[in-house]
């Protein structure tokens, strides 16, 4: 018996899905099995949460934000008395990954401010939160929280 014109169309069609299927299976189990993170065309990022306390009688307000930031980044913002924010810093596979923070006096007094690098280390998922600089300000830290406070004056 010779098979018809319909059950040769519907065996082409099932070889074919045979063959897309194994296809999509073979190239998934390779990144799956993949040793070098950067040969895999998949990169799985991550982030890491820095949360900064505004605990001066200070209005700060941010005036310069850079870096590795979770996208879509943070908005320029203020922190009044009180108020926190919270910034993501991305770890991407072997690199570290790093964000700058400047907070100034509201206002425009420059004799308050206080420089904060956020820094991801993706190899060993560490996060250091480092201040570079300040000046009328003082501070303390926890980990990934900062609470910057008026500075003492004796």
């Amino acid at each position: 018996m010779k098979p018809s014109g319909p059950a040769i169309g519907v065996l082409l069609v099932l070889f074919i899905l045979v063959v897309i299927v194994t296809c999509v299976f073979h190239d998934a189990s390779r990144l799956e099995n993949s040793q070098n993170g950067d040969s895999s065309p998949i990169n799985i990022a991550d982030s890491a949460g820095f949360t900064i306390y505004n605990q001066s009688n200070y209005t700060l307000e941010t005036t310069q934000l850079e870096g590795a930031f979770e996208p879509p980044g943070p908005s320029p913002n203020v922190l009044n008395p009180g108020q926190n924010y919270n910034y993501q810093i991305t770890f991407r596979s072997n690199t570290d990954r790093s964000a700058y923070i400047r907070y100034v006096e509201f206002g425009g007094n420059r004799n308050v401010s206080i420089d904060i690098t956020l820094s991801t280390n993706n190899t060993h998922k560490t996060k250091t939160l480092t201040v570079t600089a300040i000046e009328g300000l003082s501070y303390s830290q926890n980990g990934d929280r900062l609470y910057i406070r008026n500075r003492y004056i004796p």
